[in-house]
């Protein structure tokens, strides 16, 4: 007890020589900086030397600890980075970028009020799902639709409002896990759904679904793949044969399509995924797919399908929680109006996608970095689990400078506005897919911090 007792006060005793932060705030080094966010990292830093037991108490470390947590609260520890991957729908990275122009065009209504849940023309309560629903129904053909906050969401509420205490039929082969540990096994447990599985991993049929229906049967589900291919000895059930399935046994048919595309801007040769508007035609009662992964938009979960259902869908006490604010629809209105007008391709996931100029584009980033450079030919992927097994032709530049290519990538992404890019054949590139012409002095700056 003694020897404890004499360690506890050492311990105040150097505390006691902790500056206190009225005294800390008139220090020079922190003339013109925001008092607010001084005061603020000062007191973590204290609480955290507190908490440290430190041997002795040293005021530069101070001033320096708190000064790092100051620009911290400066920049915030959410900002802008630079994707030189090639990857345009980066998982880690935010997915698939949005335009300023299409920005630009959402804020009018964001920064405002608007008539987001109000109707004009009648002058009472709107619906907040008519402004996207609207554009859906032109777009798909779709009877109905109404949006979420993520195709995960979309998913849960599709199960838990038709299949609560019943069955959904799917195939052992599409019984996925994508980013994040998203598990479809486990997110139908937690809907209240009970899994029925039918076939083998590499071959299911139609008649598995068929023969696996009972009066307990709610659903018949089919999963696109996203993140993986199944090769070789395999059959997959046509998503029309899925359809009729249903409709033979008198089942709701329902596919969460994943990324979804409504216009194809990539030759099947890298990518077989069927459009929206073309999925729609087999016959499913509901279809849900992300908002901003191919479609280029932001994020959301898009359900389309019957009205009748829809409108159950919107009875669920679920959807108060997971429903979408202006922001979101805002911005998903800018997006489909470029697909209504038929200019998709300027989205910019989709100019990335399918840019013929990155050779050049390469050459005119290389020519204005300060060091010795070589442009290469490389391939890049899409990302977001979508076409996964598919690669596309890209052209990248190479940093030749002597240092290791990780170390060069460790003090690319410490810039001040980060790099990342990626290390391909043991040496650095930058992937101009990803590379916007408007970032790449700042891309020539953080290069020049490397010499």
């Amino acid at each position: 007890m003694n020897r404890m007792g004499n360690i506890m006060d050492n311990k105040n005793n150097i505390l006691k020589d902790l500056p206190k932060i009225d005294k800390l705030m008139t220090d020079s080094r922190f003339d013109g900086l925001n008092s607010e966010f001084v005061k603020i990292s000062a007191r973590n830093v204290l609480n955290s030397i507190r908490n440290e037991m430190p041997e002795k108490i040293d005021t530069g470390v101070i001033f320096d600890r708190i000064l790092k947590q100051y620009e911290v609260l400066v920049k915030g520890t959410l900002y802008k980075v630079i994707n030189a991957t090639g990857v345009p729908i980066h998982t880690n990275l935010g997915r698939a970028p949005i335009s300023k122009e299409l920005f630009d065009e959402a804020s009018d209504i964001v920064c405002g009020y608007s008539n987001l849940e109000y109707n004009t023309e009648k002058g009472k309560r709107g619906d907040r799902y008519h402004h996207a629903a609207n554009y859906l129904r032109m777009l798909t053909g779709a009877e109905d639709a109404v949006i979420v906050n993520n195709n995960a969401s979309a998913v849960f509420l599709i199960l838990n409002t038709f299949c609560k205490n019943k069955e959904v039929i799917l195939s052992r082969g599409e019984m996925v896990e994508i980013g994040g540990s998203f598990r479809i096994p486990d997110v139908m447990k937690g809907s209240g759904a009970k899994l029925i599985e039918v076939g083998t991993t590499n071959r299911t049929r139609k008649s598995d679904y068929i023969d696996a229906a009972t009066q307990k049967t709610a659903m018949m589900m089919k999963v696109h793949k996203s993140n993986f291919e199944i090769v070789g000895f395999s059959e997959e059930t046509a998503l029309n044969d899925v359809c009729d399935a249903a409709a033979e046994k008198g089942v709701i048919s329902y596919y969460d399509a994943g990324s979804g595309l409504f216009e194809k801007v990539l030759p099947d040769s890298v990518c077989t995924d069927l459009t929206i508007p073309q999925t729609i035609k087999n016959g499913f009662d509901l279809i849900s797919f992300s908002g901003y992964k191919m479609l280029g938009g932001c994020q959301a979960g898009i359900i389309i399908g019957k009205k009748d259902l829809i409108n159950k869908l919107k009875k669920n006490q679920l959807m108060r929680m997971l429903r979408v604010d202006k922001i979101t629809l805002a911005l998903l209105q800018a997006v489909f109006r470029k697909y209504l007008k038929k200019s998709g391709e300027s989205l910019p996931v989709n100019s990335m996608l399918t840019n013929k100029d990155l050779q050049s584009k390469a050459h005119r980033l290389a020519e204005m970095l300060p060091c010795s450079t070589e442009v290469v030919s490389i391939s890049s992927t899409i990302g977001g689990g979508s076409c996964p097994t598919s690669e596309i032709e890209s052209f990248g530049v190479s940093i030749n400078i002597k240092m290791k290519p990780q170390a060069i990538d460790k003090k690319l992404r410490n810039h001040s506005t980060p790099v990342i890019a990626r290390i391909t054949d043991n040496r650095l590139v930058l992937d101009v897919r990803t590379i916007s012409e408007t970032e790449f002095e700042t891309v020539s700056s953080a290069v020049e911090g490397l010499l």
